[in-house]
């Protein structure tokens, strides 16, 4: 007998294991830090929120990220603005996406503005000071203003604008799944 709670469960661990892997393949953005990187690690959790729900989306980003941090970085400042950026994504893309392309591309450009303004003061008092003393990195700690108007907020436009587009491409092949896949999980 099909159980959802089985199948989320299944489903979002498998979805989690992808985001991984894609964000092993990432680019650094030409100008800016080097710490700095775009991947496609936001498909699967793309996919977690349309045929999951709000809250397995949010698992999938949580178990990618607690992966992330124990298997690859070992350093948890990258890992703790990953879960930062994708929540505040995830909430503002919720609350448009089947409003229409007009009203997700606002949604999609208010989450941009919310992440660039969040990750500026979260890494200006936070993450940065962190980051340059866990690395030993007297430079960050030092040039924290010059930092973030020159690498920070210019990065968080760049992925903002990156992931709408991801989103946009992903509910495209979301609506083209088979339908057995959306009657178990849409919600």
């Amino acid at each position: 007998m099909y159980k959802k709670s089985t199948h989320s469960i299944v489903l979002s661990s498998l979805l989690a294991v992808i985001s991984l892997i894609l964000s092993l393949v990432s680019v650094a953005v030409p100008g800016l830090a080097p710490f700095l990187k775009l991947d496609l690690s936001m498909i699967p959790i793309f996919f977690g929120l349309l045929l999951l729900g709000y809250k397995e989306a949010v698992v999938i980003s949580l178990l990618k990220n607690f992966l992330h941090f124990f298997l690859i970085s070992h350093e948890p400042i990258g890992s703790i603005a990953n879960i930062i950026v994708e929540f505040i994504f995830l909430t503002a893309i919720l609350k448009f996406y089947k409003k229409g392309n007009s009203q997700f591309i606002l949604g999609g450009l208010l989450g941009t503005i919310a992440m660039t303004i969040i990750m500026s003061i979260t890494n200006y008092f936070f993450l940065l000071p962190a980051y340059g003393y866990i690395v030993n990195l007297t430079d960050i700690v030092n040039n924290l203003k010059v930092l973030i108007t020159a690498s920070i907020i210019p990065f968080n436009l760049i992925k903002g604008i990156f992931l709408i587009a991801l989103f946009f491409v992903t509910s495209k092949i979301a609506t083209n799944l088979p339908s057995s896949i959306k009657y178990k999980f849409k919600k």
